[in-house]
């Protein structure tokens, strides 16, 4: 499964300089997918098998190598169907992996001496840990929704006021029976706020939807503590009832798709702002790797499209399209497979975050911008 740990043990890997083969591929739905993973594995690996030289002879018979496994590991991929997968191989490394991802990725090979994460960041990063409830006036179910998977979590129960046919003078009575049914529910959803409350405090979501008929989802909104009006991504409405866990699942994969298309046009809109004060903001890999250089990120932006190869400096970490020596450090520069990931690793490191934009925006164009801490000058070749 695709987490945050299997990532950092990924990027933990000693593969002590040897090349690692790293490889995505999207898989459709269609059973007749399955004959054309094999021939599709060997086309996309066969650039590298290619290029290998470039790594130096005493390398080409490992990379090929490493190749053939790739390839010779698509019956494992099968169950991956729908969705996409990843495949990272250094035999000299005694690295050996095969790891399905919870939706569709960009078809790519890379080869270089750290496996190629970028796109397992980009989902992580996509991929946020929705608790969805779904309530009405007494009941409210619980769920986690996490990489477009939906997990029952709790229950909770209000008591039932049952409703009664009242006549002549017990009109008073129905008046006062109504008036504690609405308090049985508004006590029933501040309830619910303060156990969702506990739950996020204790850190076990990112965000929160709410579904349900519409005057309990906007009785439940109502009532939730102040704290979580700023993790609410929107609300959707369903029959509690007859509402199927696929039903719920596809509610809240639209919602949060909605609300991740927002965050990025927001991100966006804020980013060109601020590159047009000319002092706050970036666009363009070159002045994305002026900015990485000078540890002046505080938010990377990417969109990018194809892969980038650069180099970077192995004493210092300066990055660039090409070099053969830092001009920081005068260091000599090794390889990098892609410079989008590369300024994602730096940015990270010097303690910014990055944002991988889906939805389409501007940024398209771009590619890559930056929110910088101070302005940033052009430096380096």
């Amino acid at each position: 499964m695709l987490d945050r740990s299997t990532v950092e043990r990924l990027r933990g890997a000693d593969t002590a300089d040897h090349p690692v083969v790293s490889v995505y591929l999207s898989l459709g739905p269609d059973l007749d997918q399955l004959r054309s993973i094999s021939p599709r594995l060997k086309a996309l690996t066969q650039p590298l098998r290619e290029q290998a030289g470039q790594w130096g002879e005493a390398a080409v018979r490992g990379i090929r190598q490493d190749l053939d496994k790739v390839v010779a590991m698509a019956d494992r991929v099968s169950a991956d169907l729908g969705r996409g997968t990843a495949l990272f191989v250094c035999s000299a490394a005694g690295l050996e992996e095969h790891l399905g991802l919870p939706a569709p990725v960009r078809d790519r090979a890379v080869v270089d001496t750290t496996p190629y994460l970028g796109p397992l960041e980009a989902m992580l990063a996509h991929f946020r840990r929705y608790c969805a409830v779904v309530a009405d006036r007494r009941l409210a179910s619980i769920y986690r929704f996490y990489m477009g998977a939906l997990e029952s979590w709790e229950q909770m129960a209000e008591e039932e006021v049952r409703k009664r046919n009242f006549a002549g003078f017990a009109g008073l009575a129905e008046h006062r029976s109504r008036g504690r049914a609405g308090e049985v529910a508004r006590r029933h959803y501040r309830a619910v706020g303060a156990r969702l409350a506990e739950l996020s405090r204790a850190g076990e979501f990112d965000l929160l939807a709410l579904g349900g008929n519409q005057s309990s989802v906007d009785g439940l909104a109502a009532e939730l503590p102040a704290d979580l009006a700023a993790v609410l991504a929107g609300t959707f409405v369903v029959d509690p009832r007859t509402a199927t866990p696929a039903e719920i699942r596809d509610r809240c994969e639209a919602l949060a798709r909605e609300y991740e298309g927002r965050a990025d046009e927001k991100a966006v809109v804020d980013l060109m702002e601020a590159a047009g004060s000319r002092s706050r903001g970036v666009l363009g890999l070159d002045r994305v790797l002026d900015a990485a250089n000078q540890h002046a990120i505080e938010m990377l932006l990417l969109d990018a499209g194809d892969t980038v190869a650069g180099v970077a400096c192995p004493a210092c970490g300066w990055l660039a399209r090409t070099a053969a020596a830092c001009p920081a450090c005068g260091v000599a520069t090794r390889r990098v497979a892609d410079l989008f990931d590369a300024a994602a690793e730096a940015t990270r490191s010097g303690g910014g975050t990055v944002r991988y934009v889906l939805a389409p925006t501007p940024l398209a164009h771009f590619e890559a911008g930056a929110l910088v801490r101070f302005p940033v000058g052009t430096v380096g070749a």
